[in-house]
């Protein structure tokens, strides 16, 4: 691979053959022959059909799969050191239907969750390994894990009690009104 090429494809955390075959200035079938003898040689890796990546962290990959999405739930929480539990489920939240909702990728499984445009806020972006990820808020984390049915009330309140000064409960309570009823929940286990 040429140099320049395996330069500008870094700054692609996931890239399409569409993306190869605008960099290279060539026709999107050169593009798909270079890409799959790139594969063979193990230069890059298929993430699904049509998509690649040069990166082996699964953490980094997975906000860059679909777009718009965030990673949240235990993975965002592990990042935000709220848990030292490695999670081996990586959770994306996204506005875009998927046909295919999990993805194996090197020794993480990444699950993506369709949501309301209204419930998708909460994340911000940070630089990871020299790159741009989208990762919720602890706040929107937790209250993400709790929709999803990744987590349950009981852990999230002994979290949430475990990391006094590290979440804004204010910012959690206004999160979880997206959810009917779970405010009411979260006070009476938090207050009671």
């Amino acid at each position: 691979m040429k140099e320049a090429i395996r330069k500008a494809l870094q700054n692609y955390p996931v890239f399409s053959v569409r993306d190869l075959a605008s960099l290279l200035h060539k026709k999107r079938n050169y593009a798909y022959l270079l890409a799959y003898r790139w594969k063979k040689k193990d230069i890059i890796h298929e993430i699904e059909k049509g998509k690649y990546t040069m990166e082996d962290d699964p953490f980094l990959v997975a906000s860059w799969i679909v777009w718009p999405s965030y990673i949240s739930g235990w993975a965002a929480l592990h990042y935000r050191h709220l848990t030292e539990q490695l999670p081996f489920t990586i959770q994306i939240m996204t506005t875009r239907k998927r046909k295919r909702r999990v993805i194996n990728y090197g020794n993480a499984k990444i699950e993506f969750t369709t949501v309301r445009p209204s419930f998708f806020l909460g994340f911000q972006r940070v630089i990871y390994q020299q790159q741009e990820i989208f990762i919720a808020e602890k706040e929107k984390a937790l209250i993400d894990a709790l929709a999803a049915r990744k987590m349950s009330l009981a852990e999230s309140i002994e979290m949430i009690k475990n990391s006094k000064g590290k979440i804004n409960r204010q910012k959690l309570f206004s999160y979880a009104k997206l959810i009917r009823g779970l405010t009411t929940k979260l006070k009476r286990e938090l207050y009671d």
